[in-house]
């Protein structure tokens, strides 16, 4: 299978997530992502609350992206991702030579697909799932 079919092919299992196990459950939109200068902000409107990630000196931010109730944004050096359940930013940093191919996010789940490794966060704990690709 070619890389760039795997690749593909995760992150829509990785995707596929957001809504498995929960047909009937609709997501709304309760988050809201800022990236600025020095800091990044999640806005949850559950908890009515901004939370704000620092960001390193030099750091940028590169893209970003949120729904439902997950954001996601990637930087030069990190991973972030933003839980409007939990109001909490959780983290990855990127190994050397790592880049990034894709990433979304939408309701409970936030994907990166790295040329190293798949990223999966989940709203529901506000934590990072993190596995490496397979050498041929």
């Amino acid at each position: 299978m070619k890389k760039s079919h795997l690749v593909g092919t995760l992150f829509m299992i990785l995707l596929g997530f957001a809504s498995w196990g929960v047909t009937d459950e609709q997501v709304t939109e309760e988050v809201y992502i800022i990236a600025r200068e020095r800091e990044l902000l999640g806005f949850s409107a559950i908890r009515n609350r901004w939370v704000i990630q620092s960001l390193r000196s030099g750091e940028k931010i590169i893209e970003l992206k949120y729904g439902g109730h997950v954001g996601v944004a990637v930087s030069q050096l990190r991973v972030f991702g933003f839980s409007a359940l939990t109001t909490t930013w959780a983290e990855e940093k990127l190994m050397v030579g790592e880049s990034v191919v894709k990433m979304d996010a939408r309701g409970n789940v936030g994907a990166v697909i790295t040329n190293l490794r798949a990223l999966g966060f989940g709203a529901k704990n506000g934590r990072w799932t993190v596995e490496p690709f397979r050498l041929k």
